[in-house]
């Protein structure tokens, strides 16, 4: 991924908007648009502004790769699987807890079912 394929990813982890994230990092909407169109690296400041929004380091927008002692070093796979499944998690907590629960113990059913020997 590009730096801003990287932002997008972790904006959208983060369930802001480009126009929030401009508006927090202190910097213009068109700028960032434009930033995107052309694949382009901001300034430092500005990437450091955009790093500090999205709690990452400006290394991991750059790069994607975390140092090696962070935890977040393997994000990117969580929230690739996240991304994935957002809606349906979105609809699963927009049920009451009971109904939760009950999708919850069906999964365990059916996992093990799936795991146990024929």
């Amino acid at each position: 991924m590009n730096f801003w394929e990287t932002v997008d990813s972790e904006r959208e982890y983060r369930n802001l908007s480009r126009k929030e994230l401009a508006y927090r990092a202190d910097f213009s909407l068109t700028s960032l648009s434009t930033g995107i169109k052309r694949g382009s690296v901001p300034a430092a400041d500005v990437a450091l502004r955009i790093a500090k929004v999205l709690g990452v380091s400006v290394e991991y927008l750059l790069t994607g790769l975390e140092p090696e002692a962070s935890p977040r070093r393997t994000m990117p796979d969580s929230l690739q699987k996240y991304q994935k499944h957002r809606l349906l998690i979105d609809e699963f907590d927009s049920l009451p807890p009971n109904v939760q629960e009950s999708i919850g113990n069906m999964i365990r059913e059916v996992k093990q079912a799936c795991t146990e020997p024929a």
